[in-house]
Parts: structure tokens; C-alpha cells; sequence
């Protein structure tokens, strides 16, 4: 049942990032300023795994320690974001100017499980997400207004042929 609803969870993501996504990119690129363009050096589209959320010091969850055997990850892809936890899919839309994001509320499948830990830290930090950090081609960091911030790292996925 998880991997139809996973499924279609994706599919609902891919079909709605299909729609006007390359008129709102030229609009965007055609309203930003020479700094701007300078700071649009981020990628983010493809798939990351979500290596550790963190809202203070003490108050943190990382998938891998949290629920070893079913990580987490997001999908970027044109202006959409999909969430995979180890429980539910949240899906959502974000805006990228420069290293600022907005990531804007969406869908969200709402299955009890047993450890929901990084789940709820998601949610609870997500919303707060305002700047992107690019540490390097494998590794994305989503800060928020305040110290609350989400760590990324890509996966590498096969080359289709």
C-alpha cells in the first residue's frame, strides 16, 4: 500500500512540475540583477537525502540513526518539492532567487507510524526555510530565519541511456 501511495505521490509531483515552470524560469532570470545572477550558481534540482534536521542544539533528528533501514529524502525539480520520509509524502512548490527559497506549504500523506521523529522536525522547520547554502556539488544546507536548518547531501543516481 506505501509504494502505491508513494507512487502516486510521485507522479501527482511530476505532473504538476510539468505546467508553466519554463515561463515562470524566464520571468525570474529576466527580473534579477547582476548580483543576483551571480548567486543563482545554486543547483538544487534532483534528489538529496536528508542528512540531519536540526532545530537547536539539543533538539535534532538524523533518518540515518533515527530510522536506519528507510532514509529520507527531497526531490527538486522546476519550482517543486517532494518529500520522502520514513512514514509520509509532503509535496509542496518552493521559489529560488538567488540563495533565498521560499518553500511553500503543500500536500501531505498523514499515516501514523511508529517513529516519527524526523518527520515532525521537517514539518516543524520547513516553513522557516529562507536561504540555501551550496557547500559543495554533494552537499546543500537549508537555513532558516533563525538557527534551525536542514542538511542535504546528493544522490547519485544512475545515468539513463
Amino acid at each position: 500500500m506505501k509504494k502505491v501511495l508513494t507512487l502516486c505521490v510521485a507522479l501527482a509531483a511530476l505532473t504538476y512540475s510539468c505546467g508553466n515552470s519554463s515561463q515562470k524560469q524566464s520571468e525570474n532570470a529576466a527580473s534579477e540583477d547582476s548580483v543576483q545572477t551571480v548567486a543563482t550558481n545554486v543547483v538544487i534540482d534532483g534528489k538529496w537525502n536528508i542528512e540531519n534536521v536540526v532545530v537547536n542544539d539539543s533538539l535534532y533528528a538524523r533518518p540515518s540513526e533515527e530510522t536506519p533501514d528507510k532514509g529520507s529524502n527531497i526531490t527538486f525539480d522546476n519550482g517543486n518539492y517532494a518529500i520522502a520520509t520514513n512514514c509520509n509524502q509532503i509535496q509542496g512548490s518552493y521559489k529560488l532567487n538567488g540563495d533565498s527559497i521560499i518553500m511553500e506549504a503543500g500536500l501531505c500523506t498523514e499515516m501514523a507510524c511508529d517513529n516519527m521523529r524526523v518527520e515532525d522536525l521537517i514539518k516543524q522547520v520547513l516553513p522557516t526555510i529562507r536561504t540555501v547554502d551550496q557547500v559543495n556539488d554533494s552537499t546543500l544546507r537549508l537555513n532558516s530565519e533563525a538557527s534551525e536548518y536542514i542538511l542535504l547531501s546528493k544522490v547519485n543516481e544512475p545515468v539513463k541511456e
